[in-house]
């Protein structure tokens, strides 16, 4: 499937219990849908080649990366995601959710990745870093997590967190990190 056709089918209208179904796809150019109001879709185990850019765009329906394997960015930054967004085992070089509003759960459990960005975000359930391997820097400054942060098995190794909120449980937040700015 090409960038453009894949962006067809995530601009269709989105509809309550549908949602575009593109598990596994391999797509070579890079799929950038800035400002787009976007479909419920499953993208998991997709590999995007040249990177994945949604800044500022409107996730409608279920956002499911789980599995994608993004070469160099994925740069989701100001987006507005109406539920979840479901990012389990991705993997990428940049994460950037700087200024995102999710609505539901923020799911990054054995996520991988050099950079993950979450600053100024706001999380309206959990955080879940279960088992997540981050190897430069893992950044929420300002960010507010209004569920719980899970961080179990998680390897962050550098932290940068001031002014950031949390307003359910922490879970082994301090514990599986090796360091903190």
């Amino acid at each position: 499937m090409t960038a453009a056709e894949l962006i067809g089918e995530l601009t269709r209208p989105w509809r309550h219990g549908e949602h575009f179904d593109g598990r596994g796809l391999v797509i070579e150019e890079p799929v950038v849908l800035d400002g787009l109001r976007l479909r419920g879709f499953d993208l998991s185990q997709v590999h995007f080649k040249a990177g994945l850019s949604a800044r500022g765009a409107t996730f409608l329906g279920l956002a499911w990366l789980r599995g994608a394997h993004i070469a160099g960015a994925c740069d989701l930054s100001g987006a507005r995601f109406r539920i979840d967004l479901r990012a389990e085992e991705l993997q990428a070089d940049t994460l950037c959710l700087d200024g995102v509003e999710i609505l539901g759960v923020l799911a990054l459990a054995r996520a991988q990745a050099r950079r993950i960005s979450l600053a100024d975000a706001l999380i309206m359930a959990n955080l879940t870093l279960e088992g997540a391997a981050v190897s430069e820097e893992f950044d929420m400054s300002r960010a507010e997590v209004l569920g719980g942060l899970w961080a179990d098995d998680a390897r962050l190794a550098k932290i940068a967190a001031a002014g950031s909120e949390v307003s359910g449980r922490l879970r082994n937040w301090r514990v599986a990190n090796s360091a903190s700015a």
